[in-house]
């Protein structure tokens, strides 16, 4: 299926010392990013917000997470036992020795943006609605960069639609050619999380369009964090390169992502006040005693 698509990862060289090389990943990337920051600008001029606020706390937050999703990933990548790769601290921050893992960067993301908004007095839930769409966008269109890099690939899988992998880019439990050999088909699981990211994106947008006057802000963020990771959470399980929880098949990010989802459920009920954080006893009234009747 995917066979015949498969492409150089580095788009081209820019003549600078002995040649700086631009990956394709990153134009990708940079790519889906443009195009949901372009959705949420038109998506929050609609909600009579500031689109330069948005924009300029984008800058922010677009470099927060990058920074916290590197931060992530080595964490994890330490707690899998791949510390011995990190011999100083560029090579912490080097995203080109490595990857990043999306939620811990959203993590990030979120902590920073909340607290700019806030700097900036905005109306945090209708800048929070516009952002979860335009990750999912983003995210959706940014995954295609690691097909092109040959990762986010599942187990083996006799499925037409597998894809083969390069022997150089074979996960450390699926180099035995002989277990494993060149012809071997594995899961695209880029394919699988890119689909339910613009799928949800589209439905998203729609319910949005439909709903936008009637919903209190807040709630399209709460449907994002539920869909984003209720998503990632399945998508796990096809993540032969996360470190586990112990031996078993559970791994960080699908924790992260399972709490993600609860914290979804958890804002709608809090925007609709099914729940409340309010830690305060209710004051009791002081019963008046009647006054005596004088006759």
């Amino acid at each position: 299926m995917f066979d015949s698509l498969q492409i150089d990862p580095i788009a081209f060289t820019i003549p600078i010392g002995d040649g700086f090389p631009v990956y394709w990943y990153g134009i990708i990337v940079t790519l889906g990013i443009a195009i949901g920051a372009w959705w949420a600008g038109r998506e929050i001029d609609r909600r009579k917000q500031n689109v330069d606020e948005l924009y300029n706390g984008l800058i922010l937050v677009v470099f927060a997470g990058y920074l916290f999703a590197r931060l992530t990933y080595v964490l994890l990548d330490v707690l899998g036992g791949g510390g011995a790769r990190y011999t100083s601290l560029l090579d912490v921050f080097n995203l080109r020795l490595g990857g990043v893992n999306i939620l811990g960067g959203f993590i990030g993301a979120a902590l920073v943006g909340i607290a700019y908004a806030r700097w900036r007095k905005l109306k945090v839930w209708h800048y929070a609605d516009v952002a979860g769409p335009a990750i999912l966008i983003a995210q959706g269109i940014g995954r295609w960069g690691n097909f092109i890099n040959q990762e986010l690939y599942g187990p083996p899988t006799n499925s037409s639609w597998g894809i083969l992998i390069d022997p150089r880019n074979r996960l450390p439990q699926y180099a035995d050619f002989v277990a494993y050999p060149p012809d071997t088909r594995f899961h695209p699981t880029f394919f699988y999380e890119s689909l339910w990211l613009l799928v949800g994106f589209a439905l998203l947008v729609w319910l949005n369009g439909r709903y936008r006057d009637k919903w209190r802000p807040g709630t399209l963020m709460g449907l994002f964090l539920i869909w984003w990771g209720g998503g990632r959470a399945w998508i796990e399980f096809f993540r032969p390169d996360q470190p586990t929880i112990g031996a078993g098949p559970i791994t960080y990010s699908m924790v992260t992502a399972v709490f993600l989802a609860l914290v979804g459920v958890f804002l709608l009920l809090l925007r609709y006040e099914k729940i409340t954080l309010s830690m305060r006893k209710p004051r009791r009234r002081r019963k008046v005693k009647p006054r005596a009747h004088r006759g």
